[in-house]
Order: C-alpha cells, then sequence, then structure tokens
C-alpha cells in the first residue's frame, strides 16, 4: 500500500469511521457544483429567503447562550480580560466544529452531522456579520448579563479583539472570510443529508461491521467500503478516478 501523506493521515484521524464530506466518493462535476453553490450562497446571502436559513431564532438562541456563557466562564476561571475577550467568538465556532467531529466518530452520527453542519454555518454567518461591523459599529449588543442592551456606536468582541493587533481595518475581509465558510458548510449541510439518502444502503453495510474490521480485513471480514464501490461514480454508478484521491495521492 503506498504511503499516504500527511494530510491524509490526519483526515483519516480526525474522521476515522470515514463518514464525512472528505471521504465521498467526489467527482469533478460534484465539487465545482459545491463550490460554486457555495459563491452563489455567498453573493445572495442578504436575500430574503437565504438570509432566514442563516439567521433565524432556532438557530440564534444556541449562539447566544453559547457566545455568552464562553465570555463568563473564562471570566470566572482566569480572570482575564482578553481571555474573557476571545472566549465569546472562538467558543461559538469551535463548539459545533467539536460536534462535527464527535458525530463522525459515533456509527450512525452522519445523519446528525448533516445538522450540525447546518448549525457551523449558521455560526461562521453570525461571526462575519459581527466582524464585519467591528469598525461600523451599527448593531445592537446584547451583555453578558443577559438583560443589557447597548446601542449602535457601541465597540463590540471584534473591535476589541482586532484593534490591539493593528488589524482593524481588516475586519470585512474577515468576515468575507466567515461568509464564505458558511456558505460553504450550508451547502455540504444539504449536499450531505442527499449524499446519505442515496447510499443508505452502502453505510448500513459499514455499520454492520466492527470498528476494528474497518480498514481492511484484518480478521478474514471484508473491508467495509470495497475498492470498487469508492470508485462508483455517485451520480450515474459507473466506475472513475476520484479527484480527491488524485488530490491527496491517497
Amino acid at each position: 500500500m503506498n504511503k499516504k501523506n500527511f494530510f491524509t493521515r490526519m483526515c483519516e484521524k480526525l474522521d476515522p469511521l470515514h463518514q464525512g464530506p472528505l471521504f465521498f466518493k467526489w467527482t469533478w462535476v460534484s465539487l465545482v457544483g459545491v463550490f460554486g453553490a457555495a459563491w452563489l450562497l455567498y453573493l445572495w446571502r442578504d436575500g430574503w429567503i437565504i438570509s432566514s436559513l442563516f439567521e433565524n431564532w432556532f438557530v440564534y438562541i444556541p449562539q447566544y447562550f453559547t457566545h455568552e456563557f464562553a465570555h463568563r466562564i473564562a471570566w470566572g476561571l482566569t480572570y482575564s480580560n482578553t481571555i474573557c475577550l476571545w472566549a465569546g467568538p472562538m467558543t461559538e465556532l469551535f463548539f459545533p466544529i467539536v460536534l462535527l467531529l464527535v458525530c463522525w466518530r459515533m456509527h450512525g452520527g452522519r445523519w446528525l452531522s448533516s445538522l450540525v453542519l447546518y448549525y457551523l454555518a449558521t455560526c461562521f454567518h453570525h461571526t462575519g456579520v459581527y466582524c464585519g461591523d467591528a469598525r461600523a459599529m451599527t448593531q445592537h449588543l446584547a451583555s453578558a448579563d443577559f438583560l443589557t442592551n447597548y446601542g449602535p456606536g457601541t465597540p463590540g468582541d471584534w473591535y476589541n479583539m482586532l484593534g490591539p493587533l493593528g488589524l482593524l481595518e481588516w475586519d470585512t475581509t474577515f468576515a468575507a472570510c466567515f461568509y464564505f465558510c458558511g456558505a460553504v458548510c450550508m451547502v455540504l449541510a444539504f449536499y450531505s443529508a442527499w449524499y446519505y439518502w442515496n447510499h443508505t444502503a452502502e453505510y448500513l453495510r459499514q455499520d454492520a461491521q466492527h470498528p476494528s474490521d474497518f480498514y481492511g480485513p484484518k480478521t478474514g471480514t471484508p473491508a467495509r467500503i470495497t475498492q470498487e464501490d469508492y470508485e462508483r461514480d455517485p451520480f450515474t454508478g459507473e466506475r472513475f478516478n476520484n479527484p480527491w484521491d488524485e488530490l491527496t495521492k491517497k
């Protein structure tokens, strides 16, 4: 077996059951389709229907409490203004990322991962809105006491985070990156749900096997996904050379 590069090994550490999008049977058409759809979503993010996908009460409530409780917990543990300041936005982003990795390590967790990907997309979007407003300061801000509101003109977290680093003028650039990451995660959330549905039988065969048999027939049992299955185009059912394998030299 060819020695895999560092990136591929890291992907397998993060997703040992090969349930996430990194291990889908990608074609060049599907790769371009996903990123093309994400680009359109990024451009039209302010449209009413798309905006409601990213910003609604179902996602705002957990975002708000995660963000504000992270501020309070960080202050109670460290009494550091800097750590307290960064804890809110970073926890809001990394909490769903951790949930996503947990889903990928659970048998059958793939279905929940689609919902987590959707939630992660909204967190990226919300962070982009907050970060992009660092200099403009047009937003109404809620305090960590869950009661106090501050009107426009009040410096937010990202103003205080980017200012000392001399990066305040980059706020909209960072926001654009967050917006695009959110758009990619949103498309992957819907695409992964569709993909899991269309490969249900294959994943059920995987779940029926013991985890120790995943990487090959170590105890005389067949591998969960044969090479023939892995190289089959999910759209046409024909064999193809997976472009992701070419890029990662798998």
